[in-house]
């Protein structure tokens, strides 16, 4: 193959497979990466092929404004030691998809003796490279290309260094975006691949493992919301919801340093602020919170054993916000983005995740 324009994902070609084939036969010594969003799954597809095909220097630009590419994606790339760059402004977002093998970058990033190129519509994700429906420009052999050049070095160029600090801020705001956004908007736009599949019960099916650490979209030091099921819960006066080490460790960073006996004062569902009380437990390794019995449907947790205790930051400073969900659209919404973004875990009785 010269050149072509080819569709993957539409007929038996995939572009993983596609993609792979052509790396192979060109080989080349490094490659460059400009694209609008970047997954973890894409990133570990691309790595296992460039490191079969003996690329030895990788460089990478993405799009964060959209805050859509994964900041885990990013922590991988830089630990994998790619040369990593984002950009976030322009006055829209930055979105090209150009794949180019070469031999060399020189000082400034650019490319020369290019032998694998690829331009068109696949993001670096499990949806541009397995799932879906793609089309592009394919071009292998060894030649001059100046546009091609030219194409790079723009892209190159108009990213930033990504610093530790930056991927920090950055998995903040990722945080922050995707609480907003639907579990199925979070699998359409490859934030997430997929939703585990739930029960009737509201948990992942059994034989569906919780993430491990670097599965999880964003650490509990970025989250906003921590929630646990009421399945499950001590306190014969007060309700007295555990919240295991992950969603404790969220709500003790939003409730502040608090006085000695854990008060903390909180919104509840109806409006009024109740003061509450909030301990860690060496015992069990859980964060115990003391719900008052006049927050609304305290008396329906003890009777049904069912629903979710939800915390939230609000976007206002300094407030907090507590409500017990019954079973339904919104309790599912708040479970499937945890299981979207992988920030979930499950007791022996009940479930628990942040975001």
């Amino acid at each position: 193959m010269a050149s072509a324009i080819l569709t993957t994902g539409i007929t038996a070609k995939r572009h993983k497979t596609v993609f792979r084939r052509e790396l192979l036969k060109a080989r080349p010594a490094v490659f460059g990466i400009a694209v609008a969003y970047v997954s973890t799954s894409g990133f570990h597809l691309m790595k296992a092929i460039l490191a079969e095909g003996g690329v030895t220097e990788v460089r990478l630009v993405t799009d964060t404004r959209d805050a859509i590419t994964h900041p885990k994606a990013l922590e991988l790339a830089l630990e994998s030691g790619w040369n990593v760059r984002v950009v976030d402004s322009l006055s829209g977002t930055f979105h090209p998809k150009l794949y180019a093998g070469a031999g060399a970058f020189d000082t400034s990033g650019q490319i020369s003796d290019v032998s694998l190129l690829v331009t068109g519509s696949a993001n670096m994700s499990l949806g541009g490279f397995v799932k879906n429906g793609e089309c592009g420009y394919w071009s292998t052999g060894l030649r001059s290309r100046p546009s091609a050049e030219q194409a790079w070095l723009d892209c190159w160029t108009v990213g930033k260094p990504l610093t530790p600090s930056m991927l920090n801020d950055y998995e903040k705001r990722f945080a922050l975006r995707n609480r907003h956004r639907s579990p199925l908007d979070l699998v359409a736009l490859g934030v997430a691949d997929e939703i585990p599949e739930i029960t009737k019960g509201g948990a992942p099916k059994k034989g569906i493992a919780a993430p491990k650490t670097s599965q999880k979209a964003i650490s509990e030091t970025s989250a906003t919301v921590a929630w646990a099921g009421l399945q499950s819960f001590t306190g014969e006066y007060n309700l007295q919801i555990e919240f295991p080490k992950e969603a404790g460790l969220v709500l003790r960073r939003l409730f502040g340093r608090l006085s000695g006996d854990g008060a903390v004062n909180i919104r509840c569902s109806d409006g009024n602020v109740r003061q509450f009380r909030y301990k860690y437990y060496d015992h069990n390794g859980m964060f115990r919170l003391n719900v008052p019995n006049t927050v609304p449907l305290v008396e329906w947790a003890r009777t049904n054993k069912a629903g979710i205790a939800y915390v939230e930051h609000s976007d206002e400073p300094d407030e907090l916000d507590f409500e017990i969900l019954k079973p339904g659209w919104e309790l599912e919404e708040i479970v499937d983005r945890s299981l979207a973004l992988g920030t979930w875990g499950r007791t022996p009785t009940r479930l628990f995740g942040w975001y």
